[in-house]
């Protein structure tokens, strides 16, 4: 009777107080219940978002072994570099069907999650995208895949709208030659025809070191841009705020700085940019702190003692991502691919960014098992090594805790 209640504790998303009922590490008997995760460990991928979304599964993964596993099975994960590359992605989706996992989650990057969503329809295999925005991804229909973050359409018709409130007259955009990069900016491009808001798009590649000549075509366009875009995931992100900065160009007081695609919150960005990276705008997928639950704090003081570091986002996403998958299991009583697949269909699960259920419509395309109600807002740093939770909040306005749409940093 132990390991079946334990098994509702999981699937119910029960609190977290449940820690403190069993406070020793079973010992299991039975085999281990595996999942795979994928995403960027090693250049030229997102190293540092993939690292941190790491430290988040696996701590996910000690509590849920700590409260007595799911259905009385303790739970492993196979751990896949895919060093940001879409063959790489492949090969590591094919090793884990190998390996008979019972679901995959993870990536960072959207190109690298369209190659491993094929493999995981081509097996049968749950895969639950954890930051990863490209609209196609859900847009294909599988019903393999499934998404915790907002798509390109959820957060770039809300950064429009900030820019467009905003009153930004002409935009400066950098696009990364991805799925990620040409998808965003395909919504932006739409909002920004519709106000009138003039706009340049470079597109470079995410292996490049020096964007100073795409940087310095940018800024002496006339009129000069007053807003630098960047639509660029992973490290490169870092050389584009610092060879715009030293070039005058962006974060000033006649160009704002926004970067989208997740490196922005990361700690690594004051390690590379330091005061370049003040007054940067960008994007968090995680609640105000808030209205913040009993979940989010706990895992924010969990991860922070353990990494020395606070959690971004991103690390949330993949912290829940765990949880979403144990209570679908538990849900399901089995670890059967379709079985796990209709739980995931009806699931409600309350993790650190509020309660989780996915979408089954397919009006419009991307609908299709995307967690809908998934948090995004705009943040503008105001002081040197700022961690996102404690960054003014710019957009949407019921949570903007910054008495304007953005700051201009002074001259």
């Amino acid at each position: 009777m132990r390991s079946i209640k334990r098994s509702k504790v999981i699937a119910g998303g029960a609190g977290l107080a449940a820690a403190s009922v069993f406070p020793r590490v079973p010992v299991f008997a039975a085999e281990p219940i595996v999942l795979g995760w994928v995403g960027p460990l090693s250049p030229p991928g997102g190293y540092a978002a993939g690292q941190e979304m790491k430290w988040a599964a696996q701590l996910a993964v000690d509590e849920i072994n700590g409260r007595g596993g799911v259905l009385g099975r303790p739970v492993n994960v196979l751990y896949e570099d895919t060093k940001g590359t879409p063959d790489q992605g492949t090969a590591a989706m094919e090793l884990l069907a190998t390996r008979h996992v019972t679901a995959v989650f993870g990536e960072f990057h959207s190109s690298v999650a369209l190659a491993e969503s094929q493999v995981a329809h081509k097996y049968g295999i749950p895969f639950l995208g954890t930051d990863v925005w490209a609209d196609k991804l859900t847009g294909q229909g599988y019903p393999e895949f499934f998404r915790v973050c907002p798509s390109n359409s959820l957060i770039y018709t809300m950064v429009g709208k900030w820019a467009t409130a905003a009153g930004f007259k002409s935009a400066a955009i950098m696009q990364e030659a991805t799925d990620y990069g040409q998808g965003a900016v395909e919504v932006l491009s739409g909002i920004f025809k519709e106000h009138g808001i003039g706009s340049n798009v470079v597109t470079v590649e995410l292996n490049q070191q020096d964007f100073t000549p795409e940087i310095l075509r940018l800024m002496n366009t006339s009129p000069r841009p007053d807003i630098f875009m960047l639509i660029v995931s992973g490290a490169p992100a870092y050389n584009i705020i610092k060879q715009a900065c030293s070039a005058s160009f962006a974060p000033t007081p006649q160009t704002a700085l926004y970067s989208g695609g997740g490196p922005a919150l990361e700690k690594e960005v004051w390690e590379n940019d330091g005061k370049c990276a003040v007054n940067l705008i960008t994007e968090d997928v995680a609640l105000p702190k808030s209205h913040w639950n009993a979940r989010a704090k706990h895992f924010q003081a969990a991860f922070e003692k353990k990494f020395k570091r606070p959690p971004t986002g991103t690390a949330m996403e993949s912290y829940d991502c765990v949880g979403v998958l144990a209570a679908a299991i538990g849900a399901a009583k089995s670890t059967e691919h379709k079985a796990v697949i209709a739980a995931m269909e009806r699931i409600k699960y309350t993790g650190s960014r509020g309660t989780y259920e996915f979408s089954t419509s397919h009006t419009p395309a991307w609908a299709f098992h995307q967690f809908m109600s998934a948090p995004v807002m705009l943040i503008q740093y105001d002081k040197m090594n700022q961690s996102a939770d404690a960054a003014p909040i710019l957009f949407p306005r019921d949570w903007a805790t910054s008495k304007t749409l953005f700051n201009k940093p002074t001259a």
